[in-house]
């Protein structure tokens, strides 16, 4: 157990370093964000205004403490491939003192799975919660109301609300609806082993944010996180 502790505190400290620095951070928050969750030493440089050296070093030090993985890339342009760094699917959790939330939640759901109305009371849930997230971030909007459902400023608030949650999310128009795009599930884990429940919550949440500022919708899955998919795509129509 002692060991387990000194270990905890010491992964703590290479993490504290490591987002000592701001500009680290926030290429961390970006690649999160990012639409393929994948990004090279050129494009950091460019988005940051940053020296490609800068760059590849904040790069190294987020893969050494486990938040980014790295791998060749042999098609990018001809001649010597550059490395492409991509947000490791394997979550880092650090918590003082010591607790297991995940597990906790997996017992909680393995539980659900012996009442037979599991799926209604998840569904439940997770639209009220979802509606209260709204209701928060509304509530410093007093004139979202007057916004059309084709203003994207009704986009970005739901975009702003779930960044908060963890998500990275983009919202794109489709001929008869939208597609949301989730580039991290901030329940991947649990959900690649109990997708029934863990996903149809999420899909809850997302439907009473949704139709909290919009109206009501029908949510179709097209891509999955649970099915080992980078990304999570939903049809809203």
């Amino acid at each position: 157990m002692r060991i387990e502790v000194i270990r905890v505190f010491e992964d703590a400290q290479k993490v504290s370093a490591v987002f000592a620095d701001r500009t680290r951070f926030s290429i961390y928050q970006f690649i999160v964000n990012h639409r393929n969750q994948s990004c090279n030493v050129k494009e950091i440089a460019k988005e940051f205004s940053i020296h490609p050296n800068v760059a590849r070093l904040h790069l190294s030090k987020l893969e050494e403490i486990g938040l980014l993985d790295s791998n060749w890339d042999h098609q990018a342009t001809p001649g010597r491939p550059g490395r492409v760094y991509s947000l490791c699917t394997k979550a880092l959790s650090l918590t003082f003192p010591p607790r297991r939330y995940e597990l906790l939640s997996r017992l909680l759901l393995e539980s659900l799975l012996s009442f037979s109305d599991a799926p209604e009371v998840v569904e439940k849930v997770g639209y009220r919660y979802g509606q209260t997230l709204s209701q928060k971030a509304l509530n410093n909007y007093s004139n979202i109301s007057s916004i059309s459902p084709d203003d994207s400023a009704k986009d970005d608030l739901l975009v702003q609300i779930l960044a908060g949650q963890g998500v990275g999310l983009t919202i794109t128009k489709q001929d008869k609806g939208k597609m949301i795009r989730m580039t991290n599930c901030p329940f991947r884990e649990v959900a690649i082993e109990q997708s029934s429940l863990t996903c149809r919550l999420h899909r809850a949440v997302i439907a009473g944010l949704y139709e909290s500022v919009f109206s009501p919708t029908e949510i179709t899955v097209l891509k999955s996180q649970s099915d080992n998919c980078t990304y999570c795509e939903l049809a809203l129509s």
